[in-house]
């Protein structure tokens, strides 16, 4: 009786390409899109305190405000599914990490996406429905109302911040992903959260570069990488006699 060892294949889903390619597209689009979109309009409008003097400022310069604030929702379109797809590959080398940091980052994607539309209503549709003045008010009344804070605030800020921290550093654990980018989601998330910009230097420049940069990879990894980071074959021991 011999010892020979013989190689086998992981097997790849008939759709796992288009679901590598679409997540590779996503992150993409939502580096552009919430990323360089709210990095642009940081610095196209003058500084505001808040989203309050932003409305009132967006209603001059209407081009400007809807074209950020229509990124922003087309975004929370494809930033969720841009993170499904990162963590079919982190999960490989950090799965418990991935499996709460997805569960978080979702959750915050969801409150993020009312923010978002809350901002939408309030900000865009606001001003010519019923005015710059009742458009601010109806602003500053969903920060004083507890289902907003609820539904859209406590999970974004909670939410979108642990959750992306802890896929970041899954990501870093896996042997698949560039540290660059991850690198640069972590600085955004600390100099988003906790810092203030400076100039002409904005976060979120930091977070369109590292999506972007993300869904490249994604983009550009060979299809067993993908399927099976790190596992794509092995050498399986059969008995011959």
């Amino acid at each position: 009786m011999t010892l020979t060892r013989e190689r086998t294949t992981t097997s790849i889903p008939p759709l796992s390409r288009a679901a590598r390619l679409g997540a590779g597209v996503c992150l993409v689009a939502a580096g552009l899109t919430n990323g360089l979109g709210q990095y642009l309009g940081e610095l196209l409008m003058p500084e505001h305190e808040d989203f309050s003097a932003q409305i009132r400022w967006g209603a001059d310069h209407p081009g400007v405000h809807v074209a950020e604030q229509t990124a922003l929702l087309v975004s929370m379109l494809v930033l969720p599914l841009g993170l499904l797809g990162l963590a079919q590959v982190t999960r490989w080398a950090a799965p418990r990490l991935t499996a709460v940091g997805l569960v978080l980052a979702l959750w915050g994607m969801w409150g993020f996406h009312n923010v978002v539309a809350l901002g939408y209503a309030a900000g865009t549709v606001g001003p010519e429905a019923i005015g710059t003045d009742a458009a601010v008010a109806l602003n500053e009344g969903y920060l004083d109302h507890l289902g907003t804070m609820v539904t859209a605030l406590l999970p974004h800020l909670l939410g979108s911040f642990v959750g992306l921290l802890l896929l970041a550093i899954a990501g870093l654990r896996s042997v698949s992903l560039p540290k660059a980018p991850l690198v640069l989601l972590v600085a955004f998330l600390v100099w988003d959260f906790l810092l203030p910009s400076w100039g002409p230097l904005e976060p979120h420049l930091l977070l369109a570069v590292a999506l972007a940069w993300l869904g490249v990879t994604l983009l550009r990894m060979p299809q067993a990488e993908w399927a099976d980071p790190g596992h794509e074959s092995v050498d399986a021991p059969i008995l011959a006699g």
